[in-house]
C-alpha cells in the first residue's frame, strides 16, 4: 500500500530563484502530486509548501486540467536529470490521462 501523499516542504530565504534552485525537487513533487490527484480523483492538488524565512508559507497547487501539459513539461526536466523511474511513471500517467480523455470524448460524441 502506498504511503499517504504529502506535499514537499521547501525552506528558503528568498523565493526569487525557487524554481531554478529546486528544479528537480519541484518536478518530482509535481509528478507525484499528479499521480495522487489521478488516483484520488482530485480536481486540485497542493504539491509544495514554500516556507520563506520561516514565516511566510506559500502553497503551490495544480489543477486537473493542467496535468497533461505539466507531465510533458516535467518529462523533459526529469530526462535531463536522468530520473528514468520518474520518466516511466510520467509515461504511465500520460497513457491513463489520454485513455480517460478518449472515454470522455466518446461519451460527448454519443450525446451530440
Amino acid at each position: 500500500m502506498k504511503e499517504a501523499y504529502q506535499p514537499i516542504e521547501i525552506h528558503i530565504e528568498n523565493p526569487i530563484n525557487l524554481f531554478e534552485e529546486h528544479r528537480l525537487e519541484i518536478s518530482k513533487a509535481i509528478v507525484n502530486g499528479i499521480e495522487f490527484g489521478m488516483r484520488s480523483r482530485k480536481q486540485k492538488i497542493d504539491f509544495a509548501k514554500v516556507v520563506v524565512k520561516d514565516v511566510i508559507v506559500i502553497t503551490l497547487s495544480i489543477k486537473k486540467k493542467e496535468f497533461l501539459g505539466l507531465l510533458d513539461e516535467h518529462l523533459k526536466i526529469l530526462i535531463e536529470y536522468e530520473e528514468y523511474e520518474m520518466c516511466a511513471l510520467i509515461t504511465k500517467l500520460k497513457q491513463k490521462l489520454n485513455k480517460s480523455n478518449e472515454k470522455v470524448t466518446k461519451k460527448n460524441r454519443v450525446l451530440d
